[in-house]
C-alpha cells in the first residue's frame, strides 16, 4: 500500500482517475490507499508525480495486481495508458506537481479526447471523471 513518499507514481491513466476520484474503488484496501494519495496530493498541489510505465502507488493496493508489472485486466489499462500518454504529452520517468498535473490536463485534454482516451474504462459509464474534468475545464 501506499506509503507517504516524497514522490508518488502515476501510471498515465490515473491522472484522469485521480482527478475524478470519489471514494469508490475495486475494494476496501483499494479506497483507502487511493484516499490517502488524493488526499496527499490536494493537501499539497506541490507533491511531486512521477510517470511510471507499469504499477504505481494506485495500484499497489488493487485486487486486480498480479505482481508489480501485471494487472488481470493488463491489455485494456495498456491501451489506457498509451492514450492518455499521448492526449497528455506524458513521458515515463517524468515528474511534474499535481498542480503542474491539472494544468497539463487543462492544456491538452479536452472532453472529445477524454471520451477516446477512457474507451474501455469499466468507470466512464458513471460520468464521474468526465464532470470533474468540465469542472477543471469550465469553472464556474
Amino acid at each position: 500500500m501506499y506509503i507517504m513518499e516524497e514522490i508518488i507514481k502515476f501510471r498515465p491513466h490515473h491522472f484522469m482517475c485521480t482527478l475524478g476520484f470519489r471514494g469508490k474503488g475495486y475494494s476496501t484496501d483499494f479506497v483507502r490507499n487511493y484516499k490517502k494519495i488524493v488526499q496527499t496530493i490536494n493537501g499539497d498541489e506541490n507533491t511531486l508525480i512521477e510517470v511510471v510505465q507499469y504499477m504505481d502507488d494506485v495500484c499497489s493496493a488493487c485486487p486486480n495486481k498480479i505482481d508489480d508489472i501485471i494487472c488481470k485486466t493488463q491489455s485494456k489499462i495498456t491501451k489506457l495508458d498509451a492514450a492518455h500518454s499521448a492526449a497528455l504529452h506524458l513521458v515515463p520517468g517524468e515528474v511534474m506537481s499535481w498542480k503542474q498535473a491539472k494544468d497539463r490536463i487543462k492544456k491538452h485534454m479536452s472532453i472529445e479526447k477524454f471520451l477516446l482516451s477512457c474507451q474501455g474504462c469499466s468507470w466512464q459509464k458513471y460520468g464521474i471523471c468526465q464532470e470533474s474534468l468540465e469542472l477543471l475545464l469550465y469553472p464556474e
